[in-house]
């Protein structure tokens, strides 16, 4: 059995799902999901080397165990690195070291700083916040070098909810003045471009290029995990070990990337089991940049009209009928989506939202479907509450299982039986009313068990007489004969109670006259919101009423017609006893009496087998 909700009631869970899912993504709820899923996409797309000319110079391990310093280095030492870099020509150099404290050295790292002529040093802003004010502060390298440098640029890495780093702020507005990300500051100084005085917060031209921003933050565009991007060590640069021409025409950042100085950070390559040093986080960036490898995140307006379209197909599948084929268009539709959200993100970096979408299809398509079977379930309860007054548990198992439209009302030939009890009216006029009912309870609840039995309906108990009927609800090619079977039966029932009755000889005198016609009626559910009852209208259940009256004057108690005789197959002892016009017919109505279960042939071939072998025993003298 399966029903279907109305389109109106998909209509408005459909709404209900996607008013949800819209307010959870409006208030950010999906966020986080959704940087994942591009996490995901990262993954997935594998590490690429870098697409330009950048080389991190790294303070690591190993350049701490091969100079025998300690942190922080020398400012002497700061600018032989920086010396031996400038003298490999490369196009800029960043120094992602804070150097805010007065040091021994200062003037000869300002010197290296300016003969080179394109370092960029870094600051950062400092917030401290409290429930009465926020102050944040602006913090330089001292005035010599900061004089010196080519340019300053910020090196705060702002975290997302679940702390990993996938941007950088490209800039941050302070007392009114705009400071950029040292990678910004490394790729106006690569390209010769100069940076705007105000930028928008979506982004802005770097002469020809539109750097896109989301928030004034820059979406990194990963290479792969840590030490993807080319990494020369520190010892091996002050030592003159490394090979000329590794810094010409490169952005080279020098820069900690040992995980002892605690400036590390979790990337969608590898996460916190292998976090990112700030310095490569700043050099993928900048890589983005001059790669022109941006991210294009949908917008807000595309990703709103993308949620509602994927709710509204997920609802429209609720209405195809067969549901396997419901599962495999929802199926393709979600590996169609998912397919293209990364095939756009491969191959031209479009971050189409996953998760929102996705969890519109879905929901939409489920919940329908939830709504659906929550009231298929209540229907089967109702089914079973008002069936089971009729007919046996197992034929309301039964008519669950394979549908009830014959449940709505149709024509249909079955079979009507007509039980009534002789003499229960004078026996009613002499019985105590508790008596009375006592016992047309007992009647009757044997009767029913009989009826049940034999898979019939019990269409309604008048008084002590019984319409029953078989073939409906559930399909029963055999309904006449079990219709007979049940007929027989209840007579022997009637012959068990009148055991049971054997001490009120009234009772004992109580017979019962049955009228069974094969024909077409309508069956189904008649009546009012109110009350509702599962009946048979139609001649044939006349005729059976009819029929049943006539056993009083054949003197016989099952009485059948023509039409069940015939139904019947010869699996019966049946005699024809006559032809009645009934009342409402015109053609006169051949009747037979049931007189068993075994045919007249099979009871004369048995009886022959039965002299047979008594002839063929020996005799005993």
């Amino acid at each position: 059995m399966r029903s279907r909700i109305r389109p109106q009631a998909t209509l408005v869970i459909a709404l209900a799902v996607l008013t949800i899912i819209v307010a959870g993504w409006g208030l950010g709820l999906m966020q986080e999901p959704e940087l994942r899923a591009r996490d995901f996409a990262f993954l997935l797309r594998g590490a690429q080397p870098a697409a330009s000319r950048v080389v991190i110079v790294a303070i690591d391990d190993e350049s701490f165990n091969q100079t025998q310093m300690q942190w922080p280095w020398s400012r002497a030492t700061l600018a032989q690195l920086i010396s031996q870099i400038a003298s490999d020509a490369p196009r800029a150099i960043v120094l992602d070291v804070l150097l805010y404290e007065p040091a021994n050295g200062d003037a000869e790292l300002a010197q290296a700083i300016t003969r080179a002529g394109n370092v960029i040093l870094a600051n950062n802003i400092t917030a401290v916040e409290s429930s009465r004010y926020a102050l944040e502060s602006l913090n330089e390298p001292v005035p010599a070098l900061a004089q010196a440098a080519h340019a300053l640029g910020l090196s705060n890495i702002p975290r997302d909810r679940d702390g990993f780093v996938r941007r950088v702020l490209a800039y941050q507005d302070i007392h009114n003045q705009v400071q950029y990300h040292w990678a910004i500051q490394a790729a106006a100084l690569a390209t010769q471009a100069a940076l705007p005085a105000r930028p928008e917060p979506n982004g802005f031209f770097l002469n020809a290029q539109f750097i896109p921003l989301q928030t004034q933050a820059l979406v990194v565009s990963f290479r792969g995990p840590p030490h993807t991007i080319h990494n020369v060590p520190a010892y091996q640069v002050l030592s003159g070990e490394f090979t000329r021409g590794t810094f010409r025409d490169a952005v080279v950042m020098i820069g900690a990337t040992t995980e002892t100085l605690h400036d590390t950070y979790p990337t969608p390559f590898q996460g916190d089991a292998s976090p990112m040093p700030g310095v490569e986080i700043g050099a993928n960036a900048l890589d983005t940049i001059l790669a022109r490898d941006f991210v294009y995140p949908l917008s807000n307006a595309w990703t709103l009209v993308l949620i509602v379209t994927a709710g509204f197909c997920g609802a429209a599948l609720t209405r195809v009928e067969r549901p396997w084929l419901a599962l495999v268009v929802f199926g393709a539709i979600l590996f169609g989506y998912v397919l293209l959200w990364f095939v756009l993100f491969r191959a031209w970096n479009w971050q189409l939202p996953l998760v929102a979408p996705v969890a519109a299809l879905a929901l939409c398509f489920a919940m329908p479907s939830v709504a659906r079977a929550v009231e298929e379930a209540q229907a089967r309860r109702r089914l079973r509450h008002l069936f089971e007054q009729f007919i046996s548990p197992e034929m309301v198992n039964e008519l669950i299982a394979h549908g009830t439209e014959g449940a709505q009302g149709n024509r249909a030939e079955l079979t009507i039986l007509l039980a009534d009890m002789r003499g229960f009216t004078n026996l009613a006029e002499k019985m105590e009313p508790d008596a009375l009912v006592e016992m047309l309870n007992t009647y009757l609840a044997a009767m029913t068990q009989v009826i049940f039995r034999h898979r019939g309906t019990i269409d309604k108990f008048e008084g002590d007489a019984i319409l029953a009927f078989w073939g409906a609800p559930a399909r029963n090619a055999k309904h006449a004969q079990d219709a007979v079977r049940a007929a027989l039966e209840m007579q022997a029932e009637l012959d068990a109670l009148h055991t049971r009755w054997s001490s009120d000889a009234a009772l004992r005198e109580l017979r019962m006259g049955i009228g069974i016609n094969t024909g077409e009626v309508f069956v189904g559910l008649v009546g009012s919101a109110q009350r509702v009852n599962y009946t048979v209208i139609g001649d044939a259940v006349n005729t059976a009423s009819r029929i049943q009256d006539l056993t009083k004057e054949f003197g016989v108690p099952i009485l059948i017609s023509e039409s069940t005789f015939r139904a019947l197959d010869n699996q019966f002892d049946a005699e024809f006893v006559g032809t009645r016009t009934v009342k409402g017919k015109t053609v006169p109505v051949n009747l037979y009496h049931v007189r068993g279960t075994q045919t007249r042939a099979a009871q004369t071939e048995s009886h022959a087998e039965t002299q047979s072998s008594t002839a063929n025993m020996p005799r005993t003298i």
